[in-house]
Protein backbone atom coordinates (compact mmCIF):
# COMPACT_ATOMS: atom_id res chain seq x y z
CA UNK A 1 0.00 0.00 0.00
CA UNK A 2 2.67 2.32 0.77
CA UNK A 3 4.94 1.85 -2.73
CA UNK A 4 1.29 2.33 -4.47
CA UNK A 5 0.52 5.85 -2.29
CA UNK A 6 4.25 6.56 -3.14
CA UNK A 7 3.91 6.06 -7.07
CA UNK A 8 0.11 7.98 -7.20
CA UNK A 9 1.22 11.01 -5.50
CA UNK A 10 4.65 11.01 -7.20
CA UNK A 11 3.04 11.92 -10.44
CA UNK A 12 -0.36 14.28 -10.46
CA UNK A 13 0.56 14.72 -13.76
CA UNK A 14 -0.71 11.17 -14.71
CA UNK A 15 -3.88 11.84 -12.46
CA UNK A 16 -7.13 13.68 -13.65
CA UNK A 17 -8.84 15.74 -11.64
CA UNK A 18 -10.97 13.23 -9.66
CA UNK A 19 -8.02 10.73 -9.09
CA UNK A 20 -6.29 13.58 -7.46
CA UNK A 21 -9.45 14.55 -5.62
CA UNK A 22 -9.90 11.05 -3.77
CA UNK A 23 -5.82 11.71 -2.79
CA UNK A 24 -6.47 14.99 -1.09
CA UNK A 25 -9.43 13.87 0.63
CA UNK A 26 -7.90 10.66 1.81
CA UNK A 27 -5.45 13.23 3.27
CA UNK A 28 -7.86 15.37 4.69
CA UNK A 29 -9.18 12.62 6.82
CA UNK A 30 -5.92 12.63 8.83
CA UNK A 31 -5.01 9.09 8.45
CA UNK A 32 -2.48 7.84 10.80
CA UNK A 33 0.46 4.62 10.88
CA UNK A 34 -1.19 1.25 11.27
CA UNK A 35 0.28 0.37 14.37
CA UNK A 36 -0.21 -3.59 14.37
CA UNK A 37 1.30 -3.66 10.97
CA UNK A 38 4.35 -1.83 10.24
CA UNK A 39 4.10 -2.84 6.22
CA UNK A 40 1.13 -0.80 5.91
CA UNK A 41 1.44 3.11 5.56
CA UNK A 42 -2.11 3.77 6.78
CA UNK A 43 -4.73 2.07 8.93
CA UNK A 44 -7.64 0.81 7.62
CA UNK A 45 -10.24 1.84 10.41
CA UNK A 46 -9.35 5.24 9.82
CA UNK A 47 -10.28 4.93 6.21
CA UNK A 48 -13.45 3.59 6.85
CA UNK A 49 -14.60 5.22 10.38
CA UNK A 50 -15.96 8.83 10.64
CA UNK A 51 -13.06 11.10 11.45
CA UNK A 52 -13.86 12.62 14.87
CA UNK A 53 -15.34 16.13 15.00
CA UNK A 54 -15.46 16.33 11.47
CA UNK A 55 -18.84 17.20 9.37
CA UNK A 56 -20.07 14.84 6.89
CA UNK A 57 -20.09 17.80 4.42
CA UNK A 58 -16.29 16.45 3.85
CA UNK A 59 -17.02 14.37 1.06
CA UNK A 60 -18.87 17.41 -0.77
CA UNK A 61 -15.30 18.33 -2.17
CA UNK A 62 -15.42 14.50 -4.22
CA UNK A 63 -19.15 14.87 -5.32
CA UNK A 64 -17.87 18.86 -6.81
CA UNK A 65 -15.01 17.62 -8.30
CA UNK A 66 -16.81 14.57 -10.05
CA UNK A 67 -19.40 17.14 -11.13
CA UNK A 68 -16.61 18.64 -13.15
CA UNK A 69 -14.99 16.57 -14.42
CA UNK A 70 -16.76 16.93 -17.51
CA UNK A 71 -17.74 20.57 -17.20
CA UNK A 72 -19.41 20.46 -21.10
CA UNK A 73 -21.50 17.76 -20.33
CA UNK A 74 -22.45 18.78 -16.63
CA UNK A 75 -23.51 22.30 -18.32
CA UNK A 76 -25.89 20.99 -20.98
CA UNK A 77 -27.49 18.99 -18.50
CA UNK A 78 -27.63 21.16 -15.94
CA UNK A 79 -29.13 24.22 -18.38
CA UNK A 80 -31.44 20.98 -19.74
CA UNK A 81 -33.04 20.48 -16.30
CA UNK A 82 -33.57 23.88 -15.25
CA UNK A 83 -34.96 24.38 -18.60
CA UNK A 84 -37.48 21.51 -18.38
CA UNK A 85 -38.18 22.92 -14.34
CA UNK A 86 -38.83 26.32 -15.94
CA UNK A 87 -41.39 24.68 -17.87
CA UNK A 88 -43.07 22.38 -15.41
CA UNK A 89 -43.40 24.93 -13.17
CA UNK A 90 -45.08 27.52 -15.92
CA UNK A 91 -47.68 25.03 -17.66
CA UNK A 92 -48.61 23.39 -13.89
CA UNK A 93 -49.25 26.94 -12.08
CA UNK A 94 -51.53 27.24 -14.98
CA UNK A 95 -53.37 24.29 -13.32
CA UNK A 96 -52.31 25.10 -9.79
CA UNK A 97 -53.59 29.07 -10.19
CA UNK A 98 -57.27 27.78 -11.63
CA UNK A 99 -57.74 24.93 -9.02
CA UNK A 100 -56.26 28.48 -6.59
CA UNK A 101 -59.80 30.42 -7.84
CA UNK A 102 -62.12 27.92 -8.24
CA UNK A 103 -61.63 26.95 -4.48
CA UNK A 104 -61.54 30.53 -3.36
CA UNK A 105 -65.19 30.76 -4.90
CA UNK A 106 -67.79 30.64 -2.24
CA UNK A 107 -70.68 27.73 -1.58
CA UNK A 108 -73.07 30.54 -1.15
CA UNK A 109 -73.28 31.64 -4.57
CA UNK A 110 -75.18 30.53 -7.81
CA UNK A 111 -74.64 31.64 -11.44
CA UNK A 112 -78.28 31.69 -13.65
CA UNK A 113 -77.34 31.87 -17.56
CA UNK A 114 -79.47 31.37 -20.73
CA UNK A 115 -79.46 27.19 -21.29
CA UNK A 116 -78.78 27.99 -25.04
CA UNK A 117 -76.13 29.98 -24.26
CA UNK A 118 -74.41 32.61 -22.44
CA UNK A 119 -74.78 34.88 -25.64
CA UNK A 120 -78.55 34.51 -25.22
CA UNK A 121 -79.80 37.87 -22.82
CA UNK A 122 -82.99 37.00 -20.26
CA UNK A 123 -85.26 39.61 -19.18
CA UNK A 124 -84.49 41.60 -15.95
CA UNK A 125 -87.84 40.68 -14.66
CA UNK A 126 -86.63 37.29 -13.72
CA UNK A 127 -84.39 38.96 -11.75
CA UNK A 128 -87.81 39.55 -9.17
CA UNK A 129 -88.88 36.47 -9.65
CA UNK A 130 -85.78 34.55 -8.15
CA UNK A 131 -85.74 37.12 -5.29
CA UNK A 132 -88.67 35.77 -4.02
CA UNK A 133 -87.22 31.96 -3.85
CA UNK A 134 -87.35 30.95 -0.12
CA UNK A 135 -83.05 30.89 1.07
CA UNK A 136 -82.34 33.47 -2.04
CA UNK A 137 -80.35 36.65 -0.21
CA UNK A 138 -79.82 38.71 -2.68
CA UNK A 139 -79.64 38.75 -6.91
CA UNK A 140 -77.77 41.08 -8.87
CA UNK A 141 -77.87 41.45 -12.83
CA UNK A 142 -74.93 41.27 -14.88
CA UNK A 143 -74.05 42.96 -18.54
CA UNK A 144 -71.22 41.47 -20.32
CA UNK A 145 -69.19 44.50 -21.44
CA UNK A 146 -66.14 42.93 -23.21
CA UNK A 147 -63.83 46.09 -22.76
CA UNK A 148 -60.40 46.94 -23.91
CA UNK A 149 -57.93 50.25 -22.76
CA UNK A 150 -56.25 52.07 -25.58
CA UNK A 151 -55.53 49.15 -27.74
CA UNK A 152 -57.89 46.33 -28.57
CA UNK A 153 -54.89 43.79 -27.67
CA UNK A 154 -55.31 45.44 -23.68
CA UNK A 155 -58.09 43.39 -22.77
CA UNK A 156 -59.96 44.82 -20.00
CA UNK A 157 -62.58 42.27 -18.47
CA UNK A 158 -65.73 42.78 -16.22
CA UNK A 159 -69.13 44.54 -16.92
CA UNK A 160 -72.18 46.19 -15.73
CA UNK A 161 -73.72 45.15 -12.20
CA UNK A 162 -76.36 45.85 -9.53
CA UNK A 163 -74.03 47.45 -6.73
CA UNK A 164 -76.01 47.35 -4.14
CA UNK A 165 -76.82 43.55 -4.09
CA UNK A 166 -73.39 42.88 -5.07
CA UNK A 167 -72.25 43.90 -1.93
CA UNK A 168 -74.08 41.48 0.14
CA UNK A 169 -73.19 38.38 -2.42
CA UNK A 170 -69.56 38.84 -1.96
CA UNK A 171 -68.45 40.14 1.42
CA UNK A 172 -65.39 38.80 0.72
CA UNK A 173 -65.32 42.29 -1.01
CA UNK A 174 -62.62 44.87 0.56
CA UNK A 175 -63.83 47.96 -0.61
CA UNK A 176 -63.83 51.16 1.86
CA UNK A 177 -67.31 52.47 2.79
CA UNK A 178 -66.49 55.97 1.11
CA UNK A 179 -65.82 54.24 -2.40
CA UNK A 180 -69.17 52.30 -1.78
CA UNK A 181 -71.36 55.43 -1.54
CA UNK A 182 -69.80 56.75 -4.08
CA UNK A 183 -70.41 54.28 -6.66
CA UNK A 184 -73.72 53.81 -5.87
CA UNK A 185 -74.77 57.86 -6.56
CA UNK A 186 -71.85 58.44 -9.64
CA UNK A 187 -74.19 57.16 -12.41
CA UNK A 188 -71.29 57.00 -14.68
CA UNK A 189 -68.23 55.58 -12.06
CA UNK A 190 -66.63 52.13 -11.66
CA UNK A 191 -64.70 50.41 -9.41
CA UNK A 192 -61.23 48.39 -10.57
CA UNK A 193 -60.19 45.41 -9.41
CA UNK A 194 -56.42 46.58 -7.39
CA UNK A 195 -54.65 44.36 -9.98
CA UNK A 196 -56.10 46.14 -13.10
CA UNK A 197 -55.35 48.92 -11.07
CA UNK A 198 -51.59 48.63 -11.17
CA UNK A 199 -51.51 47.42 -14.54
CA UNK A 200 -52.71 50.32 -15.80
CA UNK A 201 -51.49 53.13 -13.26
CA UNK A 202 -55.09 53.92 -12.08
CA UNK A 203 -56.27 55.86 -8.80
CA UNK A 204 -59.17 57.08 -7.68
CA UNK A 205 -60.68 60.28 -8.78
CA UNK A 206 -59.60 59.21 -12.60
CA UNK A 207 -61.31 59.77 -15.46
CA UNK A 208 -60.59 56.76 -18.31
CA UNK A 209 -62.23 55.94 -21.62
CA UNK A 210 -62.89 52.20 -22.50
CA UNK A 211 -63.44 50.60 -25.91
CA UNK A 212 -65.75 47.97 -26.95
CA UNK A 213 -66.45 46.16 -29.94
CA UNK A 214 -70.05 45.24 -29.13
CA UNK A 215 -71.75 48.20 -27.76
CA UNK A 216 -71.93 52.14 -28.63
CA UNK A 217 -72.54 54.60 -26.74
CA UNK A 218 -74.96 57.31 -27.12
CA UNK A 219 -72.92 59.97 -28.82
CA UNK A 220 -72.41 57.12 -31.40
CA UNK A 221 -68.39 56.16 -30.81
CA UNK A 222 -67.99 52.87 -28.91
CA UNK A 223 -65.51 54.48 -26.20
CA UNK A 224 -67.07 54.45 -22.54
CA UNK A 225 -66.02 57.14 -20.46
CA UNK A 226 -66.19 56.05 -16.53
CA UNK A 227 -64.85 57.76 -13.13
CA UNK A 228 -62.81 55.85 -10.92
CA UNK A 229 -64.41 55.73 -7.73
CA UNK A 230 -63.27 53.18 -6.05
CA UNK A 231 -60.18 50.24 -6.19
CA UNK A 232 -61.30 46.88 -4.79
CA UNK A 233 -59.02 43.63 -3.66
CA UNK A 234 -60.74 40.74 -1.62
CA UNK A 235 -59.59 39.24 1.67
CA UNK A 236 -55.91 38.02 2.27
CA UNK A 237 -56.41 34.32 1.52
CA UNK A 238 -58.49 34.61 -1.56
CA UNK A 239 -56.43 33.72 -5.10
CA UNK A 240 -60.02 35.74 -6.84
CA UNK A 241 -58.00 37.90 -9.03
CA UNK A 242 -59.12 41.30 -8.55
CA UNK A 243 -58.70 42.36 -12.56
CA UNK A 244 -62.06 43.33 -13.78
CA UNK A 245 -64.09 46.68 -13.76
CA UNK A 246 -67.35 46.80 -12.93
CA UNK A 247 -69.82 49.89 -13.59
CA UNK A 248 -73.03 50.61 -13.05
CA UNK A 249 -75.67 48.25 -14.39
CA UNK A 250 -77.98 51.07 -14.97
CA UNK A 251 -76.07 53.25 -16.68
CA UNK A 252 -74.73 50.33 -18.92
CA UNK A 253 -78.47 49.26 -20.28
CA UNK A 254 -79.88 52.83 -20.65
CA UNK A 255 -76.71 54.03 -21.95
CA UNK A 256 -76.76 51.29 -25.23
CA UNK A 257 -76.44 48.27 -23.47
CA UNK A 258 -79.14 45.41 -23.66
CA UNK A 259 -82.17 47.32 -22.38
CA UNK A 260 -83.90 45.47 -19.75
CA UNK A 261 -81.95 42.39 -20.21
CA UNK A 262 -79.06 40.75 -18.57
CA UNK A 263 -76.57 37.67 -19.56
CA UNK A 264 -76.36 36.82 -15.93
CA UNK A 265 -77.72 36.38 -12.79
CA UNK A 266 -75.57 36.16 -9.48
CA UNK A 267 -77.45 34.94 -6.77
CA UNK A 268 -76.47 34.76 -2.83
CA UNK A 269 -78.50 32.07 -0.91
CA UNK A 270 -77.93 31.58 3.26
CA UNK A 271 -77.30 28.22 3.10
CA UNK A 272 -74.39 25.80 0.39
CA UNK A 273 -76.92 22.64 1.17
CA UNK A 274 -80.13 24.20 0.24
CA UNK A 275 -78.29 25.54 -3.65
CA UNK A 276 -79.36 21.91 -5.45
CA UNK A 277 -82.90 22.43 -4.05
CA UNK A 278 -82.78 26.13 -5.07
CA UNK A 279 -80.86 25.69 -8.52
CA UNK A 280 -83.48 23.07 -9.21
CA UNK A 281 -86.82 25.36 -8.52
CA UNK A 282 -85.08 28.55 -10.66
CA UNK A 283 -84.61 26.48 -13.73
CA UNK A 284 -88.02 24.77 -13.15
CA UNK A 285 -90.07 28.60 -12.82
CA UNK A 286 -88.34 29.16 -16.55
CA UNK A 287 -88.48 25.74 -17.93
CA UNK A 288 -91.48 26.79 -20.37
CA UNK A 289 -90.45 30.37 -21.03
CA UNK A 290 -88.97 32.21 -23.97
CA UNK A 291 -85.37 32.20 -21.91
CA UNK A 292 -85.29 28.53 -20.18
CA UNK A 293 -82.21 28.99 -17.75
CA UNK A 294 -79.08 27.12 -16.54
CA UNK A 295 -78.09 27.65 -12.61
CA UNK A 296 -75.18 25.93 -11.01
CA UNK A 297 -73.15 26.75 -8.16
CA UNK A 298 -70.21 29.09 -8.47
CA UNK A 299 -67.63 26.93 -9.13
CA UNK A 300 -69.39 24.26 -10.88
CA UNK A 301 -70.06 27.31 -13.26
CA UNK A 302 -66.44 28.12 -13.33
CA UNK A 303 -65.20 24.66 -13.94
CA UNK A 304 -67.65 23.99 -16.84
CA UNK A 305 -66.61 27.28 -18.38
CA UNK A 306 -62.73 26.41 -18.41
CA UNK A 307 -63.92 22.85 -19.58
CA UNK A 308 -65.31 24.37 -22.41
CA UNK A 309 -62.08 25.50 -23.40
CA UNK A 310 -60.69 21.84 -23.47
CA UNK A 311 -59.30 19.41 -20.89
CA UNK A 312 -56.17 21.82 -19.99
CA UNK A 313 -54.92 19.98 -16.99
CA UNK A 314 -54.73 16.63 -19.36
CA UNK A 315 -53.01 19.17 -21.88
CA UNK A 316 -50.44 20.13 -19.30
CA UNK A 317 -49.88 16.81 -17.91
CA UNK A 318 -49.01 15.21 -21.01
CA UNK A 319 -46.62 17.78 -21.99
CA UNK A 320 -44.83 17.40 -18.51
CA UNK A 321 -45.16 14.19 -18.64
CA UNK A 322 -42.72 13.74 -22.05
CA UNK A 323 -40.68 16.72 -20.78
CA UNK A 324 -40.03 14.51 -17.22
CA UNK A 325 -39.72 11.28 -19.31
CA UNK A 326 -36.90 12.56 -21.30
CA UNK A 327 -35.16 14.24 -18.56
CA UNK A 328 -34.94 11.23 -16.64
CA UNK A 329 -33.33 9.62 -19.77
CA UNK A 330 -31.04 12.34 -20.01
CA UNK A 331 -29.97 12.36 -16.48
CA UNK A 332 -29.74 8.81 -16.32
CA UNK A 333 -27.25 8.60 -19.13
CA UNK A 334 -25.36 11.39 -17.65
CA UNK A 335 -24.41 9.91 -14.43
CA UNK A 336 -23.77 6.39 -16.37
CA UNK A 337 -21.30 8.22 -18.39
CA UNK A 338 -19.76 9.74 -15.36
CA UNK A 339 -19.23 6.54 -13.16
CA UNK A 340 -18.60 4.62 -16.43
CA UNK A 341 -14.95 6.98 -16.62
CA UNK A 342 -14.34 7.40 -12.92
CA UNK A 343 -14.33 3.53 -12.58
CA UNK A 344 -10.63 3.26 -11.89
CA UNK A 345 -11.49 6.13 -9.38
CA UNK A 346 -13.99 4.26 -7.40
CA UNK A 347 -11.59 1.18 -7.06
CA UNK A 348 -8.75 3.30 -5.55
CA UNK A 349 -11.54 4.30 -2.94
CA UNK A 350 -12.09 0.73 -2.79
CA UNK A 351 -8.83 -0.32 -2.37
CA UNK A 352 -8.25 1.95 0.31
CA UNK A 353 -11.39 0.23 2.42
CA UNK A 354 -14.24 2.69 1.43
CA UNK A 355 -17.32 0.34 1.53
CA UNK A 356 -19.79 0.13 -1.42
CA UNK A 357 -22.12 1.88 0.34
CA UNK A 358 -20.24 5.02 0.68
CA UNK A 359 -19.70 5.09 -2.70
CA UNK A 360 -22.81 4.56 -3.44
CA UNK A 361 -24.13 8.05 -1.16
CA UNK A 362 -21.36 9.73 -3.25
CA UNK A 363 -23.13 9.07 -6.53
CA UNK A 364 -26.42 9.85 -5.21
CA UNK A 365 -25.00 12.79 -3.68
CA UNK A 366 -23.37 13.32 -7.55
CA UNK A 367 -26.82 13.34 -8.81
CA UNK A 368 -28.94 14.84 -5.78
CA UNK A 369 -26.97 18.41 -6.06
CA UNK A 370 -27.23 18.29 -10.03
CA UNK A 371 -31.05 17.94 -9.98
CA UNK A 372 -32.35 19.87 -7.23
CA UNK A 373 -29.79 22.58 -7.97
CA UNK A 374 -31.13 22.97 -11.65
CA UNK A 375 -34.49 22.36 -9.91
CA UNK A 376 -34.35 25.05 -7.54
CA UNK A 377 -33.12 27.46 -10.60
CA UNK A 378 -35.90 26.50 -12.89
CA UNK A 379 -38.21 26.81 -10.29
CA UNK A 380 -37.15 30.45 -9.14
CA UNK A 381 -37.41 31.57 -13.02
CA UNK A 382 -40.55 30.52 -13.22
CA UNK A 383 -41.95 31.97 -10.09
CA UNK A 384 -40.41 35.18 -11.28
CA UNK A 385 -41.94 34.90 -14.98
CA UNK A 386 -45.04 33.84 -13.65
CA UNK A 387 -47.13 36.33 -12.78
CA UNK A 388 -46.30 38.70 -15.32
CA UNK A 389 -47.16 36.25 -17.93
CA UNK A 390 -50.37 35.67 -16.83
CA UNK A 391 -51.03 39.56 -16.58
CA UNK A 392 -49.50 39.22 -19.90
CA UNK A 393 -52.60 37.17 -21.09
CA UNK A 394 -55.19 38.99 -19.71
CA UNK A 395 -55.40 37.33 -16.26
CA UNK A 396 -54.05 38.68 -13.10
CA UNK A 397 -50.60 38.74 -12.22
CA UNK A 398 -51.36 35.59 -10.10
CA UNK A 399 -48.04 33.87 -8.08
CA UNK A 400 -47.15 30.89 -8.53
CA UNK A 401 -48.99 28.77 -6.02
CA UNK A 402 -46.50 27.38 -3.11
CA UNK A 403 -47.90 23.54 -4.13
CA UNK A 404 -46.17 23.72 -7.58
CA UNK A 405 -43.12 24.90 -6.01
CA UNK A 406 -43.18 21.97 -3.87
CA UNK A 407 -44.50 18.91 -6.08
CA UNK A 408 -41.46 20.47 -8.25
CA UNK A 409 -38.86 19.60 -5.30
CA UNK A 410 -40.36 16.49 -4.54
CA UNK A 411 -39.91 15.45 -8.41
CA UNK A 412 -36.09 16.91 -8.32
CA UNK A 413 -35.34 14.62 -5.54
CA UNK A 414 -37.50 11.45 -7.62
CA UNK A 415 -35.38 12.70 -10.75
CA UNK A 416 -32.26 11.88 -8.99
CA UNK A 417 -32.62 9.12 -6.75
CA UNK A 418 -34.21 7.17 -9.92
CA UNK A 419 -31.70 8.26 -11.84
CA UNK A 420 -29.14 7.42 -9.74
CA UNK A 421 -30.01 3.78 -9.57
CA UNK A 422 -28.26 2.41 -12.89
CA UNK A 423 -24.54 3.99 -11.63
CA UNK A 424 -24.92 2.93 -8.20
CA UNK A 425 -25.90 -0.90 -9.52
CA UNK A 426 -22.70 -0.84 -11.40
CA UNK A 427 -20.18 0.74 -8.72
CA UNK A 428 -21.64 -1.50 -6.23
CA UNK A 429 -20.34 -5.11 -8.13
CA UNK A 430 -17.39 -3.13 -9.21
CA UNK A 431 -14.03 -5.57 -9.35
CA UNK A 432 -11.18 -3.65 -8.08
CA UNK A 433 -8.59 -6.09 -9.74
CA UNK A 434 -10.57 -5.62 -13.09
CA UNK A 435 -11.32 -1.80 -12.54
CA UNK A 436 -7.48 -1.47 -11.83
CA UNK A 437 -6.20 -3.12 -14.50
CA UNK A 438 -8.23 -1.17 -16.99
CA UNK A 439 -6.62 1.70 -15.51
Amino acid sequence: MRQFCKIVTSAPACLNRVTRSVFLFLSYRGLKPNATDPSLSYDAAALTAPPANRCPMKYLPLVWAALFRSRLRTLLTFLSIVVAFLLFGMLHGVTGAIDAVIHSMSDTRLRIVNRMGFTRWMPIALRDKVEQIPGVTAVAAYGYFGGYFQDPRNGVGGGALDMAPLFKIYPELVLPADERAAILRTRTGAIVGADLASRYGWKVGDRITVGTPIWQHPDGSRNWAFTIVGIYRYKGGSALPADELWMNYDYFANAGGEKDEASMFIVGIKDPASADRISREIDDLFRNSATPTLTQPERTWEQASIRRTGNIRFIVNAIIGAVLFTLLALTANTMMQSVRSRIPEFAVLKTFGYSSRIISVLVVLEAMLLCFGAAICGLALAAFAFPPVMQRLGIAAIPIPLSVIGAGFGIAVCLALVSSVPPVWRAMRLDVAAALAAR
